[in-house]
């Protein structure tokens, strides 16, 4: 974890954790959710942990200066919420940054205000935007554009696929003024620690087949 010093008074341990958002809007959304400034660094007492967390908007930004954010982070949430053809692109893109730091605590949250029940996608075939309604998931679907069918995806199906995913980076569901914002970074934190724990554990030595020994 980063070697901040920590406030006068406060013992806790301190972990920075970047969040990194692909549509409009959610990112304050869900920095507010926190109850943190989304046009700041913000603090979140977690336990004996401090989170400060830092909002970076990449829905109409480059990712260029992300990689020195990634290497100085102890976590890492990426906040989605559309999955058409422009956004996966600009996630994937950011998400090849995440996976070259194999050992980075990251997740991916599908942000949702309340009661939304659909998503956005592209047609695999023609790139067409649709809208998916959670609903009909798992159903057979056609393309009005181009009249091509296939199976409708739940949103973390077509994320998990299109980038995948292994169980090493969950994918949650998180609404806008729910616990769920504020669940969803304590898992992450529970990770970190569980990590640093891992690390700390006794060394031993690798071993060597008989048949490699001289």
């Amino acid at each position: 974890m980063n070697d901040k010093a920590p406030a006068a008074g406060n013992s806790a341990e301190r972990a920075y954790v970047p969040v990194l958002s692909f549509a409009e809007g959610i990112g304050t959304s869900y920095f507010k959710s926190l109850d943190l400034d989304p046009n700041t660094v913000g603090s979140l007492e977690l336990g004996s942990m401090q989170v400060d967390m830092e909002l970076f908007r990449l829905y109409d930004n480059s990712p260029d200066g992300l990689d020195a954010v990634i290497r100085k982070a102890d976590a890492a949430l990426m906040l989605v919420k559309f999955l058409d053809r422009v956004c996966m692109d600009k996630i994937k893109e950011a998400y090849r940054m995440l996976i070259d730091e194999p050992f980075l605590p990251k997740s991916i949250l599908i942000f949702r205000e309340p009661k939304e029940s659909e998503f956005k996608i592209s047609c695999a075939y023609c790139g067409q935007k649709l809208w998916v309604r959670d609903r009909d998931a798992g159903k057979r679907g056609n393309c009005p554009q181009c009249r091509k069918t296939f199976f409708l995806p739940t949103q973390k199906s077509y994320l998990t696929s299109f980038l995948m995913l292994t169980e090493a980076v969950p994918v949650l569901s998180v609404t806008g003024g729910d616990v769920s914002c504020k669940n969803a970074v304590s898992s992450l934190i529970e990770r970190i620690v569980s990590q640093e724990q891992g690390l700390k554990s006794t060394t031993m030595r690798v071993q060597i087949p008989p048949e490699d020994l001289e």
